[in-house]
C-alpha cells in the first residue's frame, strides 16, 4: 500500500478522547498509537486512565508500559517508538490512529521540530528538584527566565518536569532548549501530508466538571492503593514519573503530608491549568479539525470523525 493513512485524535485532558477513540478503531479495524507520557510507565494505570485489558483486546494498542517508572524516557525517545509503531501498523495494511494530548509528543512527531541533544542527567536533576522542595518552583522559572525568555514564556511557573527539562539542557548543553524548537510554536506545519488530525474539546465548564468527574471515578477505582504499591515497591515519589499530574499531588495524600481533601483540591487546581497549557498550545495548529463534544454522547462524536476519516483519508485509498 503506497498510501498510508495517520488518523489523529487530541484534545485536553478528561474530554474523552480514549473512550471516543476505540469506537473509531473498532469502526476502521485500526491500530492505536498512545501519546500520553505517563501511560508509557508501568503499574501506572488507573492514574493514566489506560484502556483496560478488555478494551486493548478489541483494540490493538502501542507505546503502553513501555518501560518501568524508573527508566529514563523522553520525546526523543517517544518519536522514534512512535514512528516504529506507525510503520508496523502500515505494513498490516490498517490505518494508524495516534491518540493522547501530550503537546510536546505529539509537536515533535507530527510537525518534527528537532530534539535537543541532551541525555537525562539525574545529578542534575536531583539538586535542581531539592531547590523546588526548599524553595518553590517558581525560583526555577526566574532561573529560566534569565537563561531563555522564550522558554520561560511557554513553561507554566509550577510545570515543574519541563522547567527542570529546560535547565537540564541549558547546564548540558550552554544552550537554551527553545533554540532547538525553531519555528515549531510559531509556525507550525504537519510533515505527513496524509494525515487527518481530529481535536475533541468542549465548553471550559464542561471541561472542568469532566476532569473533576473523572478524578472521583478514577479514585474510587483504587488510585490511592496505585500509588502506595508503587512506594511499596520502592519507586521514588522524587521520580520524572510520580511527579506528573495527580500521582505528585496523591503521593502527599498517601504519604500522610496531606489530607485527601487537600490533595484533590490541588490536584484540580493543576488539572484545569494543564488544560488551559494544552488549549493555548492546541489553537495554534491550524490544521487541526475541530469537534465540540459539548452535550453529544460518544456515538455522535465518533460518527463525525468517521466522516472526516471517510472523506480526508478513505477516499484516496
Amino acid at each position: 500500500m503506497t498510501y498510508q493513512p495517520l488518523l489523529v485524535i487530541l484534545g485536553p485532558t478528561a474530554v474523552g478522547k480514549t473512550d471516543v477513540s476505540l469506537l473509531v478503531a473498532e469502526a476502521l479495524k485500526a491500530e492505536i498509537v498512545s501519546c500520553d507520557s505517563v501511560a508509557v510507565y508501568r503499574y501506572m494505570d488507573i492514574g493514566s486512565a489506560k484502556p483496560t485489558l478488555e478494551e486493548r483486546a478489541k483494540v490493538p494498542h502501542h507505546l503502553l508500559d513501555v518501560v518501568y517508572p524508573d527508566e529514563p524516557y523522553n520525546v526523543a525517545m517517544y518519536v522514534s517508538d512512535a514512528k516504529r509503531a506507525i510503520a508496523e501498523i502500515w505494513h498490516k495494511v490498517k490505518i494508524a490512529m495516534v491518540v493522547g494530548g501530550t503537546s510536546l509528543y505529539l509537536s515533535a512527531l507530527l510537525e518534527g521540530f528537532d530534539l535537543p541533544i541532551a541525555p537525562p542527567n539525574e545529578g542534575i536533576r536531583r539538586k535542581l528538584f531539592e531547590l523546588v522542595e526548599r524553595e518553590g518552583s517558581e525560583v526555577l522559572h526566574r532561573r529560566l527566565q534569565e537563561v531563555d525568555l522564550v522558554a520561560a514564556q511557554k513553561i507554566h511557573p509550577h510545570d515543574v518536569v519541563r522547567l527542570v527539562r529546560a535547565l537540564e539542557v541549558y547546564e548540558q548543553t550552554g544552550k537554551p532548549i527553545s533554540s532547538f524548537w525553531h519555528d515549531a510554536f510559531d509556525a507550525p506545519k504537519l510533515i505527513h501530508q496524509n494525515a487527518l488530525v481530529v481535536g475533541l474539546i468542549c465548553e471550559r465548564s464542561e471541561l472542568f466538571r469532566r476532569i473533576e468527574t473523572r478524578m472521583h471515578k478514577l479514585l474510587k477505582l483504587g488510585w490511592l492503593e496505585e500509588i502506595q504499591r508503587l512506594l511499596d515497591m520502592g519507586y521514588s515519589p522524587q521520580l520524572k514519573s510520580l511527579r506528573s499530574l495527580g500521582y505528585r499531588e496523591f503521593a502527599q495524600v498517601v504519604l500522610g503530608n496531606w489530607s485527601l481533601e487537600k490533595g484533590q483540591q490541588e490536584y484540580l487546581r493543576h488539572a484545569k491549568a494543564f488544560a488551559k497549557r494544552q488549549w493555548y498550545w492546541f489553537k495554534k495548529r491550524t490544521y487541526v479539525h475541530w469537534i465540540d463534544t459539548t452535550d453529544k454522547n460518544i456515538e455522535q462524536v465518533a460518527n463525525q470523525i468517521l466522516e472526516l476519516a471517510t472523506s480526508h483519508l478513505l477516499a484516496k485509498l
